[in-house]
């Protein structure tokens, strides 16, 4: 991915969702974008939280999103179907969560489908 693709897509991000860092640890690796203060839905908690998005092939694939490991639903239980990931330095937590990909170019929207799990599923 060029700079100014990487560019455009933290700025983007920044405006969305209040900060962005793009914590990508050399260029030949694909973007890793921290969102520090990720808003989620009651009653999942800490909100706000830490996600991490990594953009392999984009746009011809959907990134890959992770939250901060301590985040939880009602019953204290993390988002379903959850595996660890190490990235930067530190255990992210991911789950599956499927949504149409139809190639979408605009990474707000993509951030907001990955969100959209923490309105439809309770934990």
């Amino acid at each position: 991915m060029e700079s100014d693709e990487r560019e455009r897509i933290v700025a983007a991000l920044a405006e969305a969702f209040g900060a962005a860092t793009d914590a990508t640890e050399s260029p030949e690796l694909p973007l890793h974008v921290i969102l520090p203060e990720l808003e989620l839905p009651g009653p999942w908690t800490p909100s706000p939280t830490r996600a991490l998005t990594i953009w392999r092939n984009w746009p011809a694939e959907r990134p890959e999103f992770y939250i901060d490991h301590s985040v939880v639903g009602e019953s204290e239980a993390p988002p379903r179907n959850p595996y660890d990931a190490y990235h930067l330095g530190e255990t992210w937590r991911g789950f599956s969560f499927n949504f149409p990909w139809p190639g979408q170019n605009d990474p707000v929207v993509v951030v907001q489908m990955w969100v959209t799990r923490f309105v439809v599923e309770r934990s």
